[in-house]
């Protein structure tokens, strides 16, 4: 079943003032996050065109926005649940249709469920997003082009969000993946798409089930191709400028994290999934498991470069606040990887930047918070 259609008005169709006011706040604050790496921008153009003809749309935009609102307001959410319910209804009404069509409209709506449900306190990560056909039609989309492309790619963010956080298997087949437009075209959107998939291949070895066998040259490998992507890269990929972090009582007035600015949120993103690749890369470097006289050293360089890196990560969210993606990352890699944080400088404003990004964001971070400063004993 594709997604129901209803017949084409010329008027918006809102009940009230209020869901005009949940499409314009979706449209102005939240739709850039998924366009980060999107240059046609579908989820700020073609996605709110399509809620006033598809209810699953609708339903998912206004569900999610209604979400962050009631956040960055500090009231209760108690609209947004039936939003989520009118949306659950007719996606799960099509998934169980053996016959049916499960098309980009459908997965547009999962997506924004599944912003929805990152947005609680409690991710329990349960929205249909790990079904068969979900998951099959997420690779399909892949080289599709247009919103379906634009959606597989968005998707493929999530799902990494996921295995990082919780260091479980990427569920996505990505061999579709390789016949996407991004590989063809040189834009600053399909080089950080291109960065995006290598980090994903990563995780997928990393975290699979045969991941305690990861050869060294397969390690090798991923390394060489994150590093011909680092060569390969347009120069003005480049920051436009870096200063170096102050983390001392004596440089109080400094940025604890590096001063990194870019031209474009694509290039943020892109340069943030390159450090995040180094990261993994450097904590399941084979050669760590085996002891010998340069044991000690190796794993002392791998930890300083994990921590080099992730610096970078979060420098590029702070230095630009401007990109929501960015600012996303930077809690996803201290959620996963700050307990390498070792400074005391450093960890707090770790902390701050989580508080502020649920002060400005509504994203929860109390339980990040929480469990880096169990990690940390403080």
């Amino acid at each position: 079943m594709s997604s129901p259609k209803y017949g084409l008005g010329p008027c918006w169709p809102f009940k009230n003032q209020h869901e005009a006011r949940l499409l314009h706040h979706y449209i102005v604050h939240l739709s850039l996050q998924f366009d980060s790496c999107d240059k046609q921008r579908h989820f700020g153009k073609e996605i709110p065109k399509r809620a006033a003809h598809y209810p699953v749309i609708k339903n998912a935009i206004f569900a999610v926005a209604s979400r962050q609102m009631s956040l960055l307001a500090g009231t209760d959410d108690d609209v947004s649940p039936h939003y989520v319910s009118e949306c659950l209804r007719i996606l799960i009404k099509a998934l169980e249709d053996p016959m049916g069509h499960f098309d980009e409209n459908l997965l547009a709506a999962v997506i924004l469920l599944r912003t929805h449900e990152e947005m609680s306190e409690n991710d329990e990560r349960r929205h249909l997003f790990g079904t068969t056909r979900i998951l099959n039609s997420i690779a399909s989309f892949a080289a599709d082009g247009g919103l379906r492309e634009s959606a597989s790619w968005v998707s493929l963010r999530q799902h990494i969000y996921i295995s990082l956080t919780s260091q479980h298997p990427l569920t996505i087949n990505l061999t579709n993946y390789r016949h996407s437009s991004v590989f063809h075209i040189s834009d600053d959107e399909s080089w950080a798409n291109r960065i995006i998939f290598i980090f994903a291949r990563i995780l997928t070895y990393v975290f699979g089930d045969d991941s305690s066998q990861l050869s060294l040259e397969k390690w090798a490998e991923l390394d060489a191709e994150v590093a011909a992507w680092e060569v390969s890269k347009p120069w003005h990929f480049t920051p436009l400028f870096i200063e170096s972090p102050g983390v001392s009582a004596l440089e109080s007035n400094r940025s604890p994290w590096p001063e990194l600015y870019v031209c474009n949120p694509a290039q943020v993103v892109g340069l943030q999934h390159y450090y995040f690749a180094k990261i993994v890369l450097a904590i399941y470097d084979p050669r760590l498991s085996k002891l010998s006289f340069g044991s000690l050293r190796l794993r002392r360089d791998s930890e300083s470069v994990v921590r080099e890196c992730l610096r970078m990560v979060v420098g590029l969210a702070v230095s630009n606040d401007h990109v929501q993606t960015a600012m996303f990352q930077g809690s996803h890699i201290l959620s996963a990887c700050g307990v390498y944080l070792n400074n005391r400088e450093e960890q707090e404003a770790a902390v701050s930047f989580l508080e502020q990004m649920t002060r400005r964001m509504g994203w929860q971070t109390t339980h990040i918070i929480r469990d880096l400063k169990e990690q940390w004993q403080i």
